[in-house]
């Protein structure tokens, strides 16, 4: 059964080996269609929510019948089994994705409604940090060869093998006998394990470069919101000449440690969490039902202490912005913080995801639509398509992450301004537009006391 896992996975990485131009375009996609986002969300923050739950809505129901479509024409794949399989599964996860954002879209309009009203205190602030908007084009730079690199050795490792030569002779009649030279290829197996390692190590690298446009963009926005502001003007007086190169000089002088921490301390958590799904369905053919029950609550309970650690690492990597403390004792401070203050921690981080939320969605969907009409003539789509989607995601990620972080980063400094001069209703450094805001929309969800 490995053997077999390891051929059809070896055939997905040709595929992806061979495709090169529509991943390059793919790429382009991504760039246009995130940075067109990014101009909506500047000038029209509540339309583009609306528009872009229309647009999501749209190509999830139009990926699902396209995928249905090609599902169930028996002549497409009659020859592969495995391609067919998992084109029903993708059609089915598709179909199911439509519904359920359907669903989350009608559960939730109003709270991505306030997000978009809360984009423009954002926009406000990213207009005196002109210079934030240049790190996503690094990060998708940055990004750009991690993928490159990180697709090369996945070919490298699954195409690894060793070359036999074998001589055999052959008896005729003139000459007696032939001597016939092949050749032949085997893959290495064994090699292929090491994949493990090269997808952790992916992940982590991807976080990490994640995670610095982050820190820059929360460290830029603590300054914005803590420095004085001018009384004729509006605008906020900064005592550095740059806050923004400042911010990344901070960043790349003292706190790489904390983000490579941050990064890398959810990883060993999901692949424990991987062994025990493994073992979950080890035991669905063992017919052992106690074992089977104790490894779903094991992985029920790592999904949940998985999902508080990540946040927890958020967290942290804000108050390092903020305090310039290290990973421990920002940790320290974020755990004290969210224990503390939980309901008003969870309205300003909903707020922040709902805000980028469909900007995300609508880099993945379009760019996995548009990759898919290329990919028709590939034999082997599913794992291009992936990957594919996967970067993506990681360039929304990049682009998006300024306007949710400026808006967790306006909202936790609120919070601390408040705490800092007396508790609610005595922020020193706030701005009215902000403080009106937060008291039409936020504080009866709020803690009466801070």
């Amino acid at each position: 059964m490995i053997r077999q896992l390891q051929d059809t996975l070896g055939r997905f990485v040709g595929a992806l080996g061979n495709c090169w131009q529509v991943l390059m375009i793919a790429t382009g996609v991504s760039l246009s269609t995130a940075g067109l986002y990014l101009v909506l969300l500047r000038y029209c923050g509540c339309i583009s929510v609306l528009l872009s739950t229309l647009t999501i809505e749209s190509t999830l129901a139009y990926s699902s019948y396209r995928l249905l479509n090609a599902a169930s024409d028996p002549l497409s794949y009659a020859n592969d089994p495995v391609m067919l399989s998992s084109l029903q599964i993708s059609a089915v996860a598709m179909c199911c994705a439509a519904i359920l954002f359907f669903l989350f879209a009608v559960v939730n309009m109003s709270r991505l409604l306030l997000a978009g009203a809360f984009i423009s205190h954002a926009a406000k602030a990213l207009s005196q940090l002109k210079r934030l908007l240049v790190l996503p084009f690094i990060s998708y730079v940055l990004l750009l060869l991690l993928f490159g690199w990180g697709i090369l050795v996945t070919v490298c490792i699954f195409g690894a093998g060793e070359t036999s030569t074998r001589i055999a002779t052959v008896s005729a009649t003139s000459p007696s006998s032939i001597r016939v030279v092949t050749e032949s290829f085997e893959v290495s197996t064994k090699l292929r394990w090491l994949f493990a390692y090269h997808l952790w190590g992916m992940y982590w690298s991807v976080n990490f470069l994640l995670s610095i446009g982050e820190m820059v963009t929360a460290t830029a926005m603590s300054l914005w919101y803590f420095s004085p502001e001018n009384r004729v003007t509006g605008l906020k007086e900064f005592e550095q000449a740059d806050p923004v190169s400042n911010s990344a000089q901070t960043t790349i002088k003292y706190h790489l440690g904390t983000l490579a921490l941050s990064s890398g301390s959810v990883a060993p958590v999901e692949h424990i969490r991987s062994f025990f799904l493994y073992l979950e369905n080890k035991n669905e053919f063992d017919a052992n039902t106690f074992t089977e029950l104790a490894a779903k609550c094991c992985c029920c309970c790592i999904w949940c202490f998985k999902h508080c650690l990540k946040y927890i690492c958020k967290e942290a990597v804000y108050v390092t912005a903020i305090q310039g403390t290290d990973f421990y004792t920002s940790g320290k401070l974020a755990y004290t913080l969210i224990s503390s203050n939980l309901i008003r921690v969870g309205a300003l981080s909903r707020i922040g995801h709902a805000s980028v939320l469909l900007g995300k969605l609508i880099v993945c969907t379009t760019t996995g639509l548009v990759s898919w009409f290329l990919l028709d003539d590939v034999p082997s789509p599913v794992l291009p398509l992936v990957v594919i989607m996967l970067f993506s995601y990681s360039v929304a990620q990049a682009f998006m992450t300024i306007y949710e972080t400026s808006i967790n980063m306006l909202l936790m400094c609120f919070t601390l301004d408040e705490n800092l001069h007396g508790g609610r209703g005595n922020s020193a450094h706030a701005s009215a537009p902000l403080i009106r805001s937060v008291n039409d929309h936020l504080r009866p969800k709020w803690q009466t006391v801070l």
